[in-house]
This record gives C-alpha cells, sequence and structure tokens, in this order.
C-alpha cells in the first residue's frame, strides 16, 4: 500500500477514535429535536454539598439520591427535597450522615414530570430550612412507563402527517392524538433525548408511541418494547433545554 494511502488511513482512524471516545452534549436542530444525552449520575456541586442522582427515572421505581455534605460529620440527619410546578420545594425523602458527611436516600416515584432535586442538612428545632445551605441542584425527570415501536425504512422520502418528509435522520415520534410539534422527553436504556411529534400513530393495539429510525438508534431501542415518555410542556417546546451528558 502506498505511503501517502497509509497515512490518510492512520489519520483517518485516530480521528474516529477521538470521536468516539468525545463526551456528546445534545444541542437544538433546525426541525426542533434535540440530540440525545446519557442520564449517568453527575455530581452537583452546592455550598452544602455534593448531590449525586441519576436524571431518570420510570414512575412507580425507586430513585437513589446520594451525596455528601459539606460538614463532613456523621450521624446528621439530611433532608430531600424536589421542586414542584408552582415553585414550592417539597419533602421527597431523609437520610442520615455517615463517615465524611456521605448520605445515602432513596425516593419511590410516585408521579410523573421534571423536578430539580437537592439536600441540605435537616434544620434543628426552631431554625429555618432556608438557612441550611445546599448542596448543587440536579433536574431529574420522572417517565411514564409505555409500549413503542419504531418506522422508517419503507417510509423515507414520504410526507408525514404532520407535513414534513421523512429522512432517514428525522429525530421525531408519532403519536395517535398529541398535536403536531408537540415536544415528547423519551427515555431508554439509559439514554434521553426530547424530540417533536411529526406523524400519526402507532396502529397497533397496546401500543403508544412509534419513534422514527433516528430515534430509535440514539436510544438504542430496536422491534418493540417498553420506554419512558413524558409529554414536555408547551414553554418547554418553545426552547427546549439541552440534556447533556
Amino acid at each position: 500500500m502506498p505511503r501517502t494511502i497509509l497515512a490518510s488511513l492512520l489519520a483517518l482512524l485516530s480521528a474516529c477514535s477521538v470521536c468516539a471516545l468525545a463526551p456528546v452534549s445534545a444541542v437544538a436542530r433546525s426541525d426542533g429535536g434535540l440530540q440525545y444525552g446519557s442520564t449517568d449520575p453527575a455530581p452537583a456541586q452546592g455550598d452544602g454539598g455534593t448531590l449525586l442522582v441519576r436524571t431518570a427515572v420510570i414512575l412507580g421505581r425507586t430513585l437513589h439520591v446520594k451525596g455528601t455534605m459539606a460538614h463532613g460529620e456523621a450521624g446528621r440527619p439530611v433532608t430531600v427535597q424536589r421542586q414542584e410546578k408552582d415553585g414550592d420545594w417539597v419533602l421527597t425523602a431523609t437520610a442520615t450522615t455517615t463517615a465524611g458527611g456521605a448520605f445515602h436516600a432513596t425516593w419511590t416515584t410516585d408521579h410523573i414530570g421534571r423536578f430539580p432535586l437537592r439536600a441540605f442538612p435537616s434544620p434543628t428545632a426552631g431554625a429555618s430550612a432556608a438557612a441550611s445551605p445546599a448542596t448543587g441542584e440536579t433536574p431529574v425527570t420522572v417517565y411514564r412507563q409505555s409500549m413503542a415501536t419504531f418506522f422508517g425504512p419503507g417510509f423515507f422520502g414520504k410526507r408525514t402527517a404532520c407535513g414534513q418528509t421523512l429522512r432517514r435522520a428525522t429525530l421525531g415520534v408519532a403519536h395517535r392524538k398529541l398535536p403536531c410539534g408537540t415536544m415528547v422527553d423519551l427515555y431508554s436504556r439509559g439514554r434521553s433525548v426530547t424530540v417533536p411529534v411529526i406523524d400519526r400513530g402507532p396502529f397497533r393495539e397496546g401500543t403508544t408511541w412509534d419513534l422514527t429510525s433516528a430515534t430509535a438508534d440514539l436510544l438504542r431501542f430496536t422491534g418493540t418494547g417498553r420506554i419512558g415518555a413524558l409529554r414536555l410542556p408547551a414553554a418547554w417546546a418553545a426552547a427546549p433545554a439541552a440534556v447533556t451528558p
């Protein structure tokens, strides 16, 4: 093999390996969708300590909330809160710190939505919770589980019910009733992606969502199976937040 061709191949392989290892950040697309992000836990640092929690969970399952309080003491109670739509923070779970201020609380999720979570030392009698420094905040999404399938091969180049041409790279989902353009957050196999409703379907009994091939590929979803789904409020659809690894 000529030296120049060999050098080009080695350079290409090197570049591809770097791309494969680089973290993927979600960016807004012209069609309103988002590239995917990982739901693995990432530390959220605040004055009161560090919070570590996965950013996705299926309704009814247990979410593990871990972290370390800045005071570093063992045997102190910790309060975990979530923020509701009206802005109020409500009690979600409690724990007690171990050596070094570490804690581990659990929340059996009881309603869907996207909620910022935080933790702080439980206030003593007569003290205000606002006076306790909190950990960093992490937005957690609780999904409703439902059946899904995917479509694409055989339909590429055709118009969807919402008026766009379906391409191999089109991100979106079909639903029987949701208005076209409704943003839906989907979760499967440790990945999430926010995409718009672009078509009608699926028409198989017991199945709620029909993912485009590109959406299914990002979620590593094949065939027919269960995924997590959450319809996002209209305000989020206008300016969807990026999901990052």
